[in-house]
């Protein structure tokens, strides 16, 4: 088990899926960017949601650190619940993926949650 702190992610999932936004965390700058990849005929359950992963449906992370030289994309990952991710000075875990079919590709407020969080690597 880790022993990070981990800073919540300013994810708003009522803006929908793709998104992404830009994050300054100790003295570096970031760009997040998540997206939701859902397989042809896959169902969301009874209530319009897809609880990621899933069989056919699994969201994607990932991290750009940027500097004078540009963009440079640091981790590319199919996300797993409560499972850590490094890259570079930063961690990252997600504890909730629970995704509204409303809200890819769309904005709105339909219930959806996902939450992740961003610790220093090294102490």
């Amino acid at each position: 088990m880790s022993t990070r702190n981990y800073l919540a992610l300013p994810i708003d999932a009522d803006e929908g899926f793709p998104q992404a936004f830009r994050l300054n965390f100790n003295s570096n700058s970031y760009r997040i960017v998540l997206y939701v990849n859902v397989l042809e005929g896959t169902q969301p359950d009874a209530n319009g949601f897809y609880t990621l992963p899933a069989a056919g449906a699994f969201m994607v992370l990932r991290v750009l650190q940027e500097n004078s030289a540009g963009p440079t994309v640091i981790l590319q990952r199919k996300l797993v619940p409560n499972l850590e991710f490094e890259a570079g000075d930063v961690a990252l875990r997600f504890t909730q993926m629970y995704v509204a079919r409303s809200n890819l590709n769309g904005v709105g407020s339909f219930g959806s949650q996902v939450m992740g969080g961003i610790a220093a690597r090294w102490a």
